[in-house]
């Protein structure tokens, strides 16, 4: 009888994790067609738009201004659709494991600082909307400097460029137990009222998760968003 009771708890146990494993494996596959839906309503629309400038170029008596107009456009197209093929073809590299890895100590408060720099000595507005609240206490971080630069340039450039004009962005850090989070608030980090940007989402959580980290996103109420991006700390990792 205990032999029994000992197969059947095997049994049980077994199809449990595999039930588990299958769901994960689902909302792997949900959110992959969510990116491909994604991008194929972007580059369908960046289509249309082109073969509308194209051909209002093609029309005749344009003045200066309209093929002005026209050829801005197109180009504003073209590079979107650039950017949208980069950023798919990087986060399939980083799904089959092909993104080389580089993880290292970094002092956060420096990696921070030299992102922020080039933003607060602008002459535009954004200087002044950029807000940063970090100091140099932070303890080092084990992470890719490529990977989290890259993530952390989009957010902030995305935050400056989509909230309203008179809405700062805040960039801020602090250790908490075995990590050190960094955060990013805006009032948003896409165009008001398009949720269509499944890839840079996804792009953004796998190149710091595949450096072990963790990518979350709040909603505040008081209206403004915060990504928090969770790295390890340099020492605990090594001491472990």
């Amino acid at each position: 009888m205990s032999h029994q009771c000992a197969t059947s708890l095997i049994e049980s146990s077994t199809l449990q994790r595999l039930q588990s494993e299958n769901a994960e494996l689902q909302g792997f596959f949900d959110a992959q067609k969510q990116v491909i839906a994604s991008l194929e309503r972007r580059a369908g629309r960046s289509l249309d738009t082109l073969s509308v400038h194209v051909q209002q170029l093609s029309d005749t008596l344009h003045t200066d201004a309209d093929w002005q107009n026209s050829l801005v456009s197109v180009q504003s197209e073209v590079d979107a659709l650039c950017d949208l093929i980069n950023d798919a073809m990087m986060l399939q590299k980083l799904e089959a494991g092909k993104v080389e890895l580089h993880l290292q100590s970094l002092e956060t408060d420096t990696l921070l600082t030299s992102l922020s720099r080039h933003l607060l000595r602008s002459k535009q507005t954004v200087s002044s909307r950029l807000v940063c609240e970090f100091d140099s206490s932070l303890p080092l971080i084990l992470a890719d400097q490529d990977l989290t630069e890259a993530v952390l340039t989009d957010l902030l450039a995305r935050g400056l460029r989509y909230s309203d004009p008179d809405s700062p962005v805040v960039l801020g850090a602090s250790s908490v137990g075995e990590q050190v989070n960094i955060f990013v608030t805006a009032q948003r980090f896409a165009p008001l009222g398009d949720r269509d940007f499944a890839t840079e989402i996804v792009l953004c959580c796998r190149r710091i998760e595949v450096q072990q980290g963790k990518v979350t996103c709040e909603h505040r109420s008081d209206g403004l968003q915060v990504v928090k991006i969770a790295l390890r700390i340099y020492g605990n990792v090594i001491s472990s």
